[in-house]
């Protein structure tokens, strides 16, 4: 069946979408470009198409009367002006012009012998063959790729097209084209096809084009980026980007004997995003790392669209300004909110393939991809990294400054006494407060507004727009993560169903009891920071349930990167652990050993500590959220008959029982073990 213009089997004004109804937009042509004859026919056929158009209730017979041209011609001719052209549009009027071609010559007729030894009749010939065999096709484009490389900084070398040829030549003896047929009945054995094919290839990488043209150093930009457009909403547009906190910071540790050290990090990063109608800081994440990865970008997405939870700290006395917050939990109807375009620099954590799929199909934003250490392109978020800089890191005892000389730097020295620099606890407490500040202070840039000002008077002009998370998301945050294909594995021998995942297996009571999934596909999810347990969809996105890591993988909370490092450091011989041992606690030793010397080492002893306490505390603060919905779930006279208190055991009005508790007979049934 013929397939028409958007995959419609038949062709109907319904086919045509809405945003395509505006003939102003469609490509126009030139008529004084055309002879006297096709521009006759050219604007018949234009005005055949605005009737059909842009008159819904008009017969295709009072076109015909006015036009002249057929209703199957009608037809024909949309259909063509709805197809796809190179340069990402549609064909518009162009595809209406007298003779015009819109797809490449395609061979309907086979290879006959006798033309072919004449040399006559050969039209297509080439791209035939290379229909017929699809690898000689993907060898050439394979060449195509690899024809120009650069070596270095030296300069390009042309690859010969006599030795393309002879290889493609051997190819096709390989898949079993005989001596008499195409292309060995030729002369030149279709070298200049090939050469033609190999050109056609280049011309449509325009880089190619340019380097040979201008040469290597050109630097012509052929991308064509979509640009953000100005915000004038919140949320319209978010900028994102890292900054190196220039700060000394320490943390301490315990060791298993109950003594405390204290260990200077080698490097901060602070990862922000900002809303540029209202300068709202709506998310950010601390990364213990000489450089940030995917991973911290993750995480930094994931703390812009969830609410936000104060921390509990540790400085005596230390509150956020009044009218200071976040946006999550001063106005809840941003609560896992979504942005319209996201506006970075080209990181390579930034464009690494899973923080764009994060970006695209689940916060279902556009990308707006700047240049690197351009801050012009991106001036709301790098100044607000001036104000952390100016205000805040340079301002604390231990500044590395802007520069080694600067004087910020030696003024705050505190020479070899470490136990005066700031430490990562009290860092990230006065980190939260300083945005929170931030975000209650005026702003010059919003008529002296406060961000959290400008972004509840925006959003109470512009209600209803506001785009939030889907809620099957929302209870599934794994989703913000990257998601990994695992085969399920098992026999019936007695080697129950489970997957392999980072060396470890997993498994769960529903799939260890389901012989029939051994063999099916399954598409895990899982929190970098901890990765313990999974979350396990289906193919068909059914989802399976939470798999736990076997004994002793599930014991200690630990990411994804210290298990390869675990398995990386024994398989050196550098990390040795016996049967039953906690792989993460025996690395944690390893780390201790290695701080006192190595930055990096107390880094990384520091991350898994601070991912331990986060995530403590987010199961504590789930259970407690858990315990509150239960508790309001109760009737309103009272608990149920199971556990109401007698009322000579209720406490008094001073609060103190009016009589202990009663202990109660535990009765165990018998059981019967196999």
């Amino acid at each position: 069946m013929k397939t028409h213009a958007f995959g419609k089997a038949r062709f109907s004004r319904d086919s045509i979408p809405d945003e395509l109804q505006d003939l102003s937009m469609w490509p126009s042509v030139d008529i004084s470009a055309l002879c006297e004859a096709d521009q006759t026919a050219f604007l018949a056929r234009r005005r055949a198409i605005e009737l059909y158009i842009e008159n819904p209730q008009l017969p295709l017979a009072s076109i015909k009367v006015a036009t002249g041209i057929d209703p199957k011609s009608v037809y024909r001719l949309i259909d063509r002006c709805l197809m796809a052209h190179a340069d990402g549009r549609i064909y518009g009027m162009r595809a209406a012009i007298p003779y015009a071609r819109l797809k490449q010559y395609e061979r309907m007729q086979s290879l006959d012998d006798a033309d072919q030894l004449r040399g006559r009749g050969l039209a297509g010939a080439f791209s035939m063959l290379l229909q017929r065999q699809p690898i000689l096709e993907k060898l050439l484009q394979r060449y195509v790729r690899q024809r120009n490389r650069h070596q270095g900084k030296a300069r390009r070398a042309h690859k010969a097209l006599a030795r393309i040829h002879k290889t493609f030549l051997e190819k096709c003896r390989a898949v079993g084209i005989k001596p008499h047929e195409y292309p060995f009945n030729q002369a030149m054995a279709g070298l200049r096809s090939l050469a033609a094919y190999l050109q056609s290839q280049e011309a449509r990488t325009p880089m190619s084009i340019s380097d040979h043209a201008m040469g290597e150093g050109s630097n012509v930009d052929w991308t064509i980026a979509q640009k953000s457009p100005p915000a004038t909403r919140a949320f319209e547009v978010v900028e994102f980007d890292g900054h190196k906190i220039d700060l000394r910071v320490t943390v301490r540790v315990m060791d298993p004997f109950g003594y405390e050290t204290r260990l200077e990090l080698s490097r901060i990063w602070i990862l922000v995003l900002l809303d540029v109608a209202t300068r709202a800081v709506i998310g950010y994440k601390l990364a213990l790392s000489k450089e940030y990865n995917k991973d911290d970008v993750a995480g930094a997405l994931q703390a812009a669209v969830t609410p936000f939870r104060p921390r509990h700290y540790k400085i005596p006395d230390l509150t956020m300004r009044a009218g200071g917050g976040f946006p999550s939990a001063a106005l809840p109807q941003t609560r896992y909110a979504c942005w319209e375009w996201f506006r970075f620099d080209g990181a390579k954590s930034h464009l690494a393939v899973d923080t764009l799929t994060r970006l695209n199909q689940i916060i279902g934003c556009w990308t707006d991809n700047g240049p690197a250490a351009e801050p012009n392109e991106r001036p709301f978020i790098e100044r607000f990294f001036h104000l952390v800089a100016r205000n805040f890191a340079h301002r604390l005892p231990g500044t590395t400054g802007s520069n080694p000389e600067s004087i910020e730097r030696l003024l705050n020295d505190p020479g070899g006494n470490i136990r005066l620099l700031v430490e990562l606890e009290e860092l990230e407490d006065m980190v939260e407060v300083l945005v929170g500040d931030y975000n209650g202070t005026s702003h010059s840039g919003i008529s002296n507004r406060t961000p959290l000002e400008a972004m509840a008077q925006l959003l109470a002009r512009d209600g209803g727009y506001l785009r939030t998370l889907p809620r099957v998301v929302q209870q599934n945050l794994c989703l913000l993560q990257e998601a990994r294909i695992k085969p399920i594995k098992g026999d019936p021998d007695g080697n129950r169903p489970h997957i392999n995942f980072q060396d470890v297996r997993y498994t769960s009571p529903i799939l260890s009891s389901s012989p029939a999934l051994i063999g099916k596909r399954l598409r895990v999810y899982f929190d970098v920071r901890d990765i313990r347990t999974v979350k396990a969809f289906f193919d068909d996105g059914a989802e399976l349930g939470i798999l736990t890591a076997a004994r002793p993988w599930c014991t200690t909370p630990h990411s994804l990167r210290v298990r390869q490092e675990i398995f990386r450091l024994k398989r050196a011989g550098k990390l040795q652990y016996r049967e039953g041992d906690d792989p993460v606690e025996c690395w944690a030793k390893y780390k201790r050993q290695q701080a006192r010397s190595s930055k990096r080492a107390a880094t990384d002893l520091a991350k898994a500590n601070a991912i331990r306490k986060a995530v403590e505390n987010e199961t504590a603060g789930t259970t407690v959220t858990a315990l509150q919905t239960k508790a309001a779930t109760l009737p309103e006279d009272g608990l149920s008959s199971q556990n109401t208190v007698p009322e000579s055991k209720k406490p008094d009005d001073t609060g103190v029982a009016a009589a202990p508790p009663q202990a109660r007979i535990l009765k165990i049934r018998r059981t019967i073990t196999f």
